[in-house]
């Protein structure tokens, strides 16, 4: 048993923040199915709220949100030096804002909508950067 729990303990951490309910629950199902312990934020103020308690591996950002945006949380994260490493996949209905998420560095972004499989191979593929750093 205790073995099983040092797996959890070196499964990568996911946060997702999205401000609509039922994505943030369909994501965080498909993150389920990758093994991955989960944080998730309503919106960008619960997501700063959580990055100040924790480091996780892998931060999956929705840019539009009311009051504090994706790109305001992800200002933060880049001015926080323990958040340095983590990796980034921006989620965007709106693709012409990803030039200036781009400059603050991002490592891939996704248009919504977007099929589970994609978005699955795609968080997968930036978890294997991540679990082979480890």
């Amino acid at each position: 048993m205790a073995g099983h729990e040092s797996d959890v303990e070196q499964a990568p951490l996911v946060l997702l923040v999205d401000d609509e309910p039922g994505l943030l629950k369909l994501f965080s199902s498909l993150i389920d199915r990758l093994q991955c312990r989960q944080l998730a934020a309503l919106s960008g103020d619960e997501a700063i709220e959580l990055l100040e308690q924790h480091t996780p591996d892998l931060l999956i950002l929705d840019l539009a949100m009311p009051v504090v945006s994706g790109i305001d949380v992800l200002r933060h994260v880049r001015r926080v030096p323990r958040l340095s490493a983590m990796k980034v996949i921006i989620l965007t209905a709106r693709p012409n804002l990803v030039p200036e998420v781009e400059e603050l560095g991002i490592d891939f972004w996704i248009a919504k909508p977007i099929m589970p499989h994609d978005f699955l191979a795609i968080v997968d593929e930036v978890l294997g950067d991540v679990r082979g750093e480890r």
